[in-house]
């Protein structure tokens, strides 16, 4: 007769299948704007803009600053700002601004480029599903042969 697992044996047995589940499923984080960026209710009416600066190192810094007479002001520079310039996350502006240069940065200006197109094939290439491959008629015959040959060894011996 087989014995009936306890309910603590059967308690044990769950966790740790949740322990290794756990371990197996990694979450992706959500990307949070840092709270010194956050704009409220009444920043907005005021004209300020989150503004994620692009320093000459290559890192970013998330601010928040007001838009006067269509320029925003970084620490030491003044930066000119155009409507089209303005995009928006989570419903509030938000700028990508170079400290180096006068103007935002608009990914959605400027010419189409080419340069990455034989890296896009290759990972389209790669990843395309393929069909089923057909038995070519020689392979095919070729088994049917095959097995001929072992039925008749079988059957005749």
């Amino acid at each position: 007769m087989e014995q009936e697992k306890s309910l603590k044996d059967e308690i044990r047995e769950l966790k740790e299948i949740v322990e290794y589940t756990k371990k197996d499923t990694k979450r992706e984080k959500k990307f949070k704007l840092p709270f010194k960026a956050k704009l409220n209710k009444s920043q907005l009416s005021k004209g300020y803009v989150t503004i994620a600066v692009i320093n000459d190192n290559k890192s970013l810094d998330f601010i928040r600053e007001p838009i006067i007479d269509g320029t925003i002001k970084l620490e030491d520079t003044f930066h000119a700002v155009e409507e089209f310039d303005i995009f928006s996350y989570k419903g509030k502006p938000f700028i990508f601004q170079p400290k180096s240069k006068l103007n935002p940065y608009n990914p959605l200006s400027g010419t189409h480029e080419t340069y990455g197109q034989k890296y896009v094939m290759s990972r389209m290439e790669a990843d395309k599903i393929t069909g089923k491959k057909k038995m070519g008629l020689g392979i095919s015959i070729g088994v049917l042969i095959i097995i001929g040959i072992i039925a008749y060894a079988l059957f005749a011996g």
